[in-house]
């Protein structure tokens, strides 16, 4: 009885775990992490979508940001083709706009003003 009240209560130490964890990225892809500043009274819907295949699902976390938040939002980005970075599902970050630049970007960011126009900045080393 005891070994089985242990094993259940391991069982669901690790379910617990398994479900603080983020999902895997799409096969393929590479990573872009940008701040993203939400000021709009809605959440903002970010998303990655390739040249070839349309939108790449389970490419952004978190794929939306609250109202008034800013997040380091990490984008799966494909290795081997063009992409764009949309909010909102309008384009804005092209592949060609980063040059080739990928991991963690400190000096470029996205906004979403409070009438919820996108925009992305460039502090130095800009493209």
């Amino acid at each position: 009885m005891l070994r089985r009240l242990a094993l259940g209560i391991a069982v669901s130490f690790l379910a617990a775990a398994c479900a603080l964890m983020d999902p895997l990225p799409p096969a393929g892809t590479i990573l872009v992490q940008l701040e993203v500043h939400n000021a709009a009274p809605r959440p903002a819907e970010l998303g990655v979508t390739s040249g070839a295949g349309g939108p790449l699902s389970g490419a952004v976390q978190p794929p939306s940001l609250p109202p008034g938040a800013t997040a380091d939002v990490r984008f799966f980005v494909p290795m081997t083709s063009g992409w764009t970075i949309t909010v909102n599902k309008q384009d804005l970050i092209l592949s060609s706009d980063l040059h080739g630049r990928t991991g963690v970007i400190q000096d470029i960011g996205i906004d979403v003003d409070q009438q919820g126009g996108i925009t992305w900045w460039c502090r130095s080393n800009c493209p």
